[in-house]
């Protein structure tokens, strides 16, 4: 280990301006010493580790937190877009629904049908003869046999017997 001496400039320049004995000051030394500190271990504390272990849990503790906090937050505001958008389709959907009940009730007027009827696949209204009524004393699982009405008129017939 090497050590040096070295004056300090100040203290030189001290001494040349101030020639009086009583001022006069001692020259500064300074030594410089290389220490080599890498053969050393450092001592673990226990209660200091378990101080930064401790700072450290509560550290990820509150980071847990926020970031469960932040995540039910943006949650929430893209459920509340979702809702918008749901809101949004719903309404489209029920007015697309309110058309088509329009046009199936334009669709299912008698007077339509029996135009259409009438005038472009050329049927006419059916003739008293030609017209069977059913009753309504007559039970789902009873089985009625149909009649045929000729059309001069006459007894009708069964079939079937």
């Amino acid at each position: 280990m090497a050590t040096s001496a070295a004056t300090s400039s100040r203290a030189r320049r001290r001494t040349k301006r101030n020639t009086s004995p009583a001022q006069k000051s001692f020259p500064e030394f300074y030594f410089v010493k290389h220490i080599d500190n890498s053969r050393l271990a450092r001592e673990v504390d226990p209660v200091r580790r378990r101080e930064c272990y401790g700072m450290l849990g509560l550290g990820v503790l509150a980071f847990t937190f926020m970031l469960v906090f932040a995540w039910q937050h943006f949650q929430c505001v893209q459920y509340g877009y979702r809702i918008e958008q749901l809101k949004t389709q719903k309404a489209t959907l029920e007015q697309w629904n309110h058309q088509l009940r329009l046009e199936q009730a334009s669709l299912a007027d008698p007077q339509r049908i029996d135009r259409l009827a009438r005038h472009e696949l050329g049927l006419a209204s059916p003739a008293p003869q030609q017209i069977i009524r059913v009753g309504p004393d007559g039970e789902p699982g009873e089985s009625v046999l149909a009649r045929n009405v000729p059309a001069m008129g006459g007894e009708p017939q069964i079939r079937g017997q």
